[in-house]
């Protein structure tokens, strides 16, 4: 009988996400990470958990995530290939700059390439296989408003959104630890209006993932 590995550390941002996954087939053989909303959050709580060891093999950081494109809709399942700040930089003048291109970091020192930090792995591999991957944008205030909504496209060009994806790449990347980005899409990013988003449908679904997920990391 093949059993779920359980050097797996799973980093959730918020209660309702922990509600959800623990009922995922396979999740009790995984540590679960409740770290709060945010990236700061997010960085902070994985530090101390690595620090505290034994430090876990892989990392899933799961939860949900708003949509820019048509084609990812409400209540679908992506995996991040590659992750950034997308409002980390400079306000020059009304202009947005990042911090690659207002020259305050280089976008290809490690972690980054051309910007960005890129998932790979075994296990990106594996889930890339039954999962929609995306290029993903971290930001500190979700998008809410035309005008924001339009500077991170035309400055990132992203397909989902999230406020803790990046930093965990980040932390995880530096931590020299493999990590991957599971996100359940609960609305689009558009002018806010929570009426259109369906969190429900997004857990559940996530629920169901990630209990696939996990059936993947499964050994003999």
């Amino acid at each position: 009988m093949n059993e779920i590995r359980s050097d797996i550390l799973i980093a959730v941002a918020h209660p309702s996400e922990e509600e959800a996954l623990r009922e995922a087939s396979g999740i009790s053989r995984c540590e679960i990470l409740v770290t709060g909303v945010g990236g700061a959050a997010m960085s902070w709580a994985l530090q101390k958990r690595f620090a505290a060891g034994p430090r876990p093999s892989l990392v899933i950081g799961a939860g949900i995530a708003g949509s820019y494109v048509a084609a990812v809709k409400t209540g679908e399942v992506v995996v991040a290939r590659s992750d950034c700040f997308a409002d980390m930089g400079v306000d020059d003048n009304g202009t947005f700059l990042s911090l690659f291109r207002a020259n305050l970091a280089d976008p290809d020192s490690y972690p980054f390439s051309g910007g960005r930090i890129h998932c790979s792995g075994s296990m990106f591999d594996l889930a890339a296989r039954s999962y929609r991957t995306v290029t993903a944008a971290t930001v500190n205030m979700s998008s809410g408003s035309a005008t924001v909504i339009e500077r991170i496209r035309k400055a990132w060009d992203p397909e989902i959104e999230t406020m803790e994806g990046a930093w965990l790449a980040y932390t995880c990347a530096m931590a020299h630890t493999e990590w991957l980005s599971v996100r359940a899409i609960s609305n689009m990013v558009e002018p806010r209006n929570t009426g259109n988003w369906d969190i429900s449908l997004a857990l559940h679904n996530l629920k169901q993932a990630m209990g696939e997920i996990l059936k993947m990391t499964s050994k003999p």
